[in-house]
């Protein structure tokens, strides 16, 4: 029989603060091989089953691992995050995931629609244990707000059909919100599944740097999230199991100086709207490593080496009647020069050693052009690099590229202009047609050595 070490002690002793009942306490002890009798003189507790029934429940959660087989999501790819915790849970952090202006607008609708909070199991909670404002924010009616759910859902690869509305907190000075978790327990699951089913992931990201105080501390694990404008942090509430993960508890600290505002997303297991095939929304292409801060950078093309082109470019286009949508092959010593200065750069800038895969034709586009947003090549095109060769357009043709967060970015052209990007894991493309000319390009592609 084990002892009821220290660190299950404390176990214990924070969840009881937390307002968890001492009977979901006590089945999890039995759970973990804790006699009757042992967890009973513990908790100072005798709990609302006996010792028979409590033979069974071993058997009651294998029933249940086996019920949730299918159902459990697989592992996500969070690009540019980092993991915070051991084998205890699994819990990541994002730098940067919305930006400060993006911050600032979802602030300004929870202000706009906030009320106090509550929890679910009100009565039996003291007052004092979230005091927080709160709100729902409405993705049908705010194109913003349903913009900023639709990039948390591809960030995470869940589709939203398995995703609850997202929330939005407001904290003042002295306002928390006690040590709790995310997960329903097994009294409150019938009456929040709705065919859903248990939560698993919670997307929480802070919207403003808060001046003192306001941590995100989860005791069970030993560190805190820093309230840092627009940095997200993601964690599983769920075991591999199936099973709830008491070390996902953590207590949204009080405020002590300025303010705390935050969204919240929460994900569940199954979905009445869509079958379980249909939860996981990522490419094979957005699971590529990100190498780059950013997934592009702006860049200049030698001088030299940008003649060179323009006069093969300029030589072929004379010597045919239709220059819209025209190619040209470059020699294979024109090659060798481009690859010399391109790659060193894209090196330096991705972090990483590269093979050229391919030099694409030099390619001219013509008046009401337009290319669909697309992914490159997952095998032979992974680093790219985009060159304006010439144009002869009467407005910009912007291009448009997602970032690793899933903003969107319209970038504008010069002649002699270049863009390193990560072409096979971002989506880009350009959809608004050109308004011109002539638009031509050169593109090159790497992968990792």
């Amino acid at each position: 029989m084990p002892e009821i070490s220290k660190e299950w002690a404390d176990w214990i002793h924070d969840n009881i603060n937390a307002g968890l009942g001492k009977d979901p306490i006590f089945k999890i002890l039995l759970d973990n091989g804790f006699e009757y009798e042992q967890i009973k003189q513990k908790l100072n507790h005798t709990p609302s089953f006996s010792t028979e029934h409590a033979k069974v429940f071993a058997s009651d959660k294998k029933a249940a691992e086996v019920q949730i087989a299918g159902l459990y999501p697989e592992s996500i790819y969070l690009p540019r995050a980092k993991k915070l915790s051991d084998n205890k849970a699994e819990i990541y952090h994002i730098e940067g995931f919305l930006s400060g202006q993006e911050c600032e607008k979802v602030i300004a609708a929870i202000q706009n629609n906030m009320k106090p909070s509550i929890i679910i199991d009100q009565e039996k909670k003291e007052k004092a244990f979230r005091t927080s404002s709160t709100c729902n924010l409405d993705i049908q009616g705010d194109p913003f707000i349903n913009m900023i759910d639709q990039r948390i859902c591809k960030m995470i690869g869940i589709d939203n059909a398995f995703g609850e509305t997202i929330q939005g907190q407001f904290y003042e000075v002295g306002q928390e919100f006690k040590a709790h978790t995310d997960f329903f327990e097994k009294n409150e699951l019938p009456n929040h599944d709705q065919g859903y089913g248990q939560r698993t992931y919670t997307f929480f990201i802070y919207l403003n740097t808060v001046e003192e105080g306001g941590k995100t501390d989860f005791p069970r694990l030993g560190f805190s999230g820093v309230p840092k404008m627009g940095d997200a942090m993601i964690w599983n509430s769920l075991l591999p199991d199936g099973s709830v993960n008491y070390n996902t508890l953590h207590h949204g600290m009080p405020v002590i100086k300025g303010y705390k505002a935050v969204i919240t997303k929460w994900f569940r297991l199954k979905s009445p709207l869509k079958p379980i095939e249909e939860r996981s929304i990522k490419t094979d292409n957005e699971k590529i490593t990100a190498y780059s801060d950013t997934g592009f950078a702006h860049a200049k093309l030698d001088k030299k080496i940008h003649q060179q082109i323009l006069d093969l470019a300029l030589k072929s286009q004379s010597q045919t009647d239709d220059k819209s949508n025209h190619s040209l092959e470059l020699p294979p010593s024109l090659k060798t020069q481009i690859e010399a200065h391109i790659k060193p750069q894209l090196e330096k800038w991705a972090g990483i050693n590269l093979t050229l895969s391919e030099v694409e034709s030099i390619q001219t586009h013509g008046d009401k052009a337009t290319i669909s947003s697309h992914r490159n090549s997952k095998d032979s095109q992974i680093i790219s690099c985009m060159m304006r060769i010439s144009q002869d357009i009467d407005e910009n043709w912007q291009f448009q590229i997602e970032d690793h967060f899933y903003r969107q970015h319209d970038i504008v052209f010069q002649a002699g202009d270049m863009l390193f990007y990560e072409g096979a894991r971002l989506a880009h493309g350009r959809e608004v047609p050109m308004n011109g000319r002539h638009v031509t390009d050169l593109l090159c592609h790497f992968v990792p050595k």
